[in-house]
């Protein structure tokens, strides 16, 4: 090939564009079941970010059951999850109604029949819902509700209450208390209830507590008792751990999740009490006879951190038989488990992340994603097996885009101070059959950083990912410590290591590609948002790795996130740095803020203007000590978007501002028409 038949990364042309990316990007918030019907909630960015129920019986074509004018929405926790249940072919859901509720977003629980108009069966006042179940009786559901009127250490008070369907009665309060409730639980004959909670300063992936109660024919709850989450004694606390993460362990000594109740009654739960070849792993246990036993003993994770609501993993084929979806190695798996001898039969799908699983008559419901195809929505018939996909994330993909996806790889690299720890990555080498670069040129490296901090990346297609590499970047989604997916102490990593082992590794992933010859050294930007954004920042201040950061409503102030963030994360960023205000000096430190002299590369800085995760004064006073110091930086603040971007026109806008910062940056010119960036301070 003569010179004039390269094209240099970053340049080459794609068949996957923006617009594709924002079509590809509905997102299966819940799955549920009624009856013979698979019922899921799903966003539409086309619709402004709009959440509809839906359903469908796996034969005929799915039906959108929430009519224009409402939304299945609920910002319980700020992130929501569970805005839906249904009972004998009708529908309950939390709507979301910004534009008529500007103070309380409405947030009452609607009823719903199929053709119906919804009606609300909740006061309107400023109170959320989410996480309903119903009782078999059809009189009464239970739902966690959030008030915002009332306080409890000085967040907004959640409980468990009972809820007439008729919406005739007003809410009765069944528990309160602890700092937070989640997944109540009914047993098959409704005489039971589960839930767990946890109090502050703990999150729900370090230490939860489940409870059991016997419900009465009025849904009153008798007998309420503590099954598992018991404090760490003090005398077996390290005392040189973070002092957060010590009062923590004195609330529970381990995370509990997703309980359930087999058809016979017994109580099934996740917990990451199981160890596994010296790691604590989330396993399947149970509660059976006055003890807790250990089901399932796997060196992976039978759950996922709890973010969102109604989260999944498992469900009841039979009193012996359940049906697992847990994840090893960054691959998700379904297997069949013998309940008695906790033996697992893998099943052979070609799904690499599963999510949201659930069981109904005869059949499985969950996510699918891969590699190689958008996630879909899938019905498993359990007498056969056979799978069937009943809803895509976005239209199907051309043979164009097919022929240019980047397959991951998974990579491990040495790390920490003296490079005896690892942290884990997914690579993505460029990939375009159509162009190729000169062969002494190397592809400029975008590293993704996940937020959270505490979740992880997959290897499920990512159309943002492939976005890139068919233009020829290099993509790193990096698993850093702290990130889930490899047992309790990885995750435990972070903790009061915030900024520090997520830079370092990050780092750690992107030196190990320059030796290995597969990335540009000089080359390299980051992107990442909320908390991955936070991340960006810091590599761009504290290291001289980078030489483009793009931050998406991500973190410049800790002492802004420390005072000023959402219920769920009021004590969070204490647990990843340190006590408040205490260590406010380590808060400083780490804060690309007050360090904006040492920033040695460009931003540019994404924000939503309704966000209450991280507020947008997080991405002002950045964007206003950048431009103070003269440093090159672009900004743009979209109304209407809260904690992630959920509308079609922005999502757009976003990614094709930061493929042309890029190539201004990098020094090439990106092919097709593009929302351009206005770069101040720029030559």
């Amino acid at each position: 090939m003569s010179q004039a038949d390269f094209t240099p990364y970053g340049a080459w042309v794609s068949p996957i564009s923006a617009a594709d990316v924002a079509a590809g990007a509905r997102s299966f918030e819940q799955v549920f079941t009624d009856g013979a019907w698979v019922c899921w909630v799903e966003t539409r960015p086309e619709e402004n970010g709009r959440s509809v129920v839906m359903r469908s019986n796996g034969t005929d074509p799915a039906e959108t059951l929430t009519p224009v004018g409402f939304s299945a929405r609920t910002l319980v926790n700020s992130y929501g999850g569970a805005a839906a249940a249904a009972q004998g072919g009708t529908f309950w859901f939390s709507n979301f109604a910004s534009a008529d509720f500007p103070g309380s977003k409405d947030q009452r629980i609607h009823a719903q029949t199929p053709g119906m108009q919804p009606r609300p069966i909740t006061p309107q006042v400023r109170t959320r819902y989410a996480d309903g179940v119903i009782h078999n009786n059809g009189r009464f559901g239970i739902w966690v509700q959030e008030q915002a009127d009332v306080k409890l250490n000085g967040q907004d008070k959640q409980s468990l209450v009972a809820i007439d369907l008729t919406g005739e009665k007003l809410p009765g309060t069944l528990a309160e208390g602890a700092d937070f409730y989640a997944c109540p639980r009914l047993s098959a004959d409704g005489r039971k209830l589960c839930w767990i909670t946890w109090d502050y300063p703990s999150m729900p992936w370090e230490g939860t507590q489940l409870w059991v109660a016997d419900v009465d024919v009025q849904g009153g709850l008798r007998n309420v008792r503590k099954i598992a989450g018991d404090p760490v004694p003090e005398a077996e606390i390290d005392t040189s751990l973070n002092p957060v993460l010590q009062d923590a362990l004195r609330t529970s000594s381990e995370s509990i999740l997703d309980p359930k109740w087999s058809p016979d009654g017994t109580l099934y739960f996740a917990s990451d009490r199981v160890e596994v070849d010296g790691t604590r792993y989330w396993n399947i246990c149970r509660y059976r006879e006055g003890r807790i036993e250990t089901v399932t003993r796997i060196a992976g994770e039978c759950a996922k951190p709890l973010w969102r609501l109604g989260t999944s993993g498992y469900g009841f084929i039979s009193d012996t038989q359940m049906l697992l979806s847990y994840s090893a190695g960054g691959r998700s798996r379904l297997a069949l488990v013998d309940c008695d001898t906790g033996a697992l039969q893998d099943i052979d799908l070609p799904w690499t992340e599963i999510s949201h699983l659930q069981i109904s008559n005869g059949f499985a419901a969950f996510v699918g994603g891969r590699p190689d195809a958008l996630s879909v929505l899938v019905r498993l018939d359990l007498d056969t097996m056979e799978p069937r996909e009943i809803r895509a994330a976005g239209a199907p993909l051309s043979d164009d885009v097919r022929a240019v996806i980047s397959a991951p790889e998974a990579i491990t690299a040495a790390t920490g101070v003296d490079g005896t720890e690892e942290t884990h990555a997914f690579f993505y080498p460029p990939s375009n059959p159509d162009f190729h670069a000169s062969p002494t040129e190397r592809p400029p490296l975008i590293i993704f950083i996940h937020g959270g901090p505490t979740a992880a990346a997959g290897s499920a297609l990512s159309l943002q990912i492939q976005y890139f590499t068919s233009r020829g970047f290099a993509v790193a989604d990096v698993n850093y410590r702290g990130s889930t997916g490899f047992g309790r102490a990885y995750r435990q990593r972070m903790y009061g290591n915030w900024g520090v082992v997520d830079t370092e590794d990050c780092v750690a992933v992107a030196q190990h590609l320059i030796s290995a010859d597969r990335v540009d050294r000089y080359r390299i930007a980051s992107r990442g948002g909320s908390s991955g954004g936070y991340t960006t920042l810091a590599l761009a201040t504290f290291t001289d790795l980078l030489s483009a950061a793009a931050s998406y409503y991500g973190i410049s102030n800790l002492e802004m996130i420390a005072t000023d963030t959402d219920k769920l994360e009021a004590h969070y960023a204490e647990l990843l740095v340190g006590p408040w205000p205490a260590a406010n000096r380590v808060f400083k430190a780490r804060s690309p803020l007050f360090h904006v002299g040492d920033i040695g590369c460009p931003m540019i800085i994404f924000q939503g203007l309704e966000d209450p995760v991280v507020p947008p004064d997080q991405a002002q006073v950045m964007i206003d000590a950048l431009l103070k110091a003269g440093l090159p930086v672009s900004s743009t603040f979209f109304e209407g978007e809260s904690h992630g971007f959920r509308m079609r026109p922005n999502i757009i806008s976003s990614l094709e501002q930061e493929l042309g910062f890029y190539g201004a940056v990098m020094g090439f010119v990106p092919a097709g028409h593009l929302t351009q960036p206005d770069i101040r301070n720029w030559p």
